[in-house]
Formats: C-alpha cells, structure tokens, sequence
C-alpha cells in the first residue's frame, strides 16, 4: 500500500491542476507540501478532484502552533475560510487513498452479516428490501453489496 511523496506542485495553474489529476488518479496516499499563500488553491483543487477522500491538513509540523486537521477533501475550504490563521504556516497534507471499489468491505461487519444471511435464504430483490429495513441503510448501497455477494458466489 504504502504512499507517494510528491513534495511542492508546480507554481503555474494550469500545470499545478495537471499534475494534481494525475498524482490523484492512481488512488494511492500522497504526501504533499504546500506554502500558505497557496494553500486556498490546493484545498480547492482537492475539494473537486479529491472529493470523497480524506485529507489530513498538518500546519506548522513540529512548532509552538501546530495544527492538525482530517476531514472529507470537500469540507476544507470552508474549514479554512473560517480563521485566517488556519492558513498561515508551512503545510504538508496528506491525501488518504481512495476507498477500495469493493462495495461489501465498505458495510459494517453487522449488516454484511444480515445481508449475507438473507441473500442465502431469499430472492435478491427481497433480501435487500428486508436488509433495509432491518439495519437502515441505504437501499442502493445493499443492492449493490448484495450483487457483488451475487458474483462471488457464482
């Protein structure tokens, strides 16, 4: 698994997006640094390009003010709008790895269980009406689950 140390983004805007795409793409935990007078366009880039990935925010590593903040990559610019000295200091950020595409590690051990239960003993479509209301979540998220429990029993 592991990370990518990536180190400062080019200056230039355009090149700057490019690289962030690309260093973005493959998924993988990258570990960037970033000036303060930069740090408004990074976490916006992140918030559309990292969206649904968490970012770890470190300000000021190893200083009298050190800061620490992880949230949601879309969540951030708010987060920094709210007081201008959470954008003062010198940066590194980590950018966490996607979430893995398999959709039946994402649910909790509890409701995989459920689903699994209902989908060995019923038809798929009721299985997942059932696992819904039995653990309250959502219905597409346990279709999908249950297809791909579908799949691997095939």
């Amino acid at each position: 698994e592991g990370f990518r140390f990536v180190g400062f983004l080019p200056a230039k805007p355009r090149e700057r997006e490019s690289a962030l795409k690309e260093k973005l793409a493959d998924g993988s935990t990258l570990v960037l640094f970033e000036a303060p007078h930069r740090i408004d366009g990074l976490v916006d880039a992140l918030s559309v390009h990292a969206a649904g990935r968490q970012v770890r925010l470190c300000r000021e590593l190893t200083k009298q003010f050190e800061q620490v903040h992880t949230a949601m990559a879309e969540t951030l610019p708010a987060w920094l709008a709210q007081d201008a000295h959470r954008a003062k200091g010198e940066f590194v950020v980590v950018v966490h790895a996607s979430a893995p595409k398999d959709v039946a590690q994402e649910l909790p051990p509890e409701v995989s269980r459920t689903l699994d239960l209902l989908c060995a003993e019923l038809p798929l479509k009721q299985a997942v009406a059932l696992a819904v209301q039995i653990t309250g979540e959502p219905r597409n998220r346990l279709y999908d689950a249950a297809l791909a429990l579908k799949r691997d029993s095939d």
